[in-house]
């Protein structure tokens, strides 16, 4: 009998221990989350709860779909126009990541865009034990909405996310019809001139800049060229722009209006003539993020006042 006693009570704690053992299982399962990257591959997230977030729509999202407190460092970018980041450790810039660096501050999650360099970065983080979600780095409104979509489930805020996206087909949707009665598109050049540069840049086609000229309703007069070049004479005059888009940092480095007007070819062109000179936030340029809606109603409504 007392034999019989034994074998039940071990038989129990047999039960019990591989109760546990399944609940600890379920827990683990439940905790852990699966998002697609950039290449499509899955990437299973163990732990949401120390982000390092590189590049500024990456941040800006994070930050919009609630979960600022997770992050634990951002890119050089990221801590310079985004006010909520400035208190936090930098990585770099993220065309020039180190792996040192990043795994310093001790990370379960990087989120970055798969064109980051060195292109090294990643399998070393991923070796490290990191989990590691890239994300596309196309600008368009739909890649915006797939972003947010892609970085609330990996933080668990998906319901945050679908509400941001539906904001953004809101917004989108009513410019569009804005857009609609419009029977003439602006030609537009956007310059830029950084804090160590001594002559200004145009944007060609395949930059943010070139999306959201046409977001908003405009013409790139500068649709010759992929990327940035040299402002030169020849080409301003030859574009014959009607608005010269700049960033805000760049109008005031640039001199205001009258340091403008006497860049290269300029004074020569419709919006030089007329002083047809926008200034928006360096935002508007830096990725697209959650707050594309927003900054594409307030270009066309420069580009065109009378709508």
């Amino acid at each position: 009998m007392k034999s019989i006693i034994i074998k039940m009570l071990m038989f129990s704690l047999i039960l019990g221990l591989g109760g546990c053992q399944q609940s600890a299982t379920n827990k683990v399962k439940k905790d852990e989350i699966t998002v697609n990257d950039a290449e499509n591959k899955p990437v299973v997230i163990n732990d949401n709860s120390r982000i390092v977030s590189i590049g500024t729509a990456i941040t800006e999202t994070v930050y919009a779909l609630g979960a600022g407190e997770k992050l634990i460092g951002v890119d050089n970018s990221s801590r310079e126009y985004i006010n909520e980041s400035k208190g936090l450790p930098t990585v770099g810039a993220r065309n020039a990541l180190n792996t040192e660096g990043i795994l310093s501050l001790k990370p379960t999650l990087v989120i970055l865009g798969a064109d980051s360099a060195p292109p090294q970065i990643f399998d070393q983080l991923r070796n490290a034990g990191i989990a590691v979600l890239t994300l596309t780095p196309n600008y368009t409104v739909e890649t915006v909405k797939s972003k947010v979509a892609v970085i609330g489930k990996s933080i668990g805020a998906d319901a945050k996310a679908t509400e941001i996206n539906n904001s953004i087909d809101i917004e989108m949707g009513e410019i569009n019809k804005m857009l609609e009665s419009i029977k003439e598109k602006p030609k537009v050049m956007f310059v830029g001139r950084g804090p160590n540069m001594p002559n200004a840049t145009m944007s060609g086609t395949g930059t943010t800049i070139d999306e959201m000229i046409k977001l908003a309703g405009g013409t790139n007069s500068m649709s010759d060229f992929t990327g940035f070049r040299e402002m030169t004479d020849e080409a301003v005059v030859a574009a014959q722009p009607d608005i010269i888009l700049m960033t805000q940092k760049s109008f005031e480095r640039s001199g205001g209006i009258d340091g403008v007007i006497k860049f290269p070819g300029v004074a020569l062109t419709p919006a030089g003539k007329n002083k047809h000179i926008i200034a928006v936030s360096d935002m508007y340029f830096q990725g697209f993020g959650p707050g594309v809606g927003k900054a594409v109603r307030s270009l066309a409504l420069q580009f065109h006042p009378r709508q």
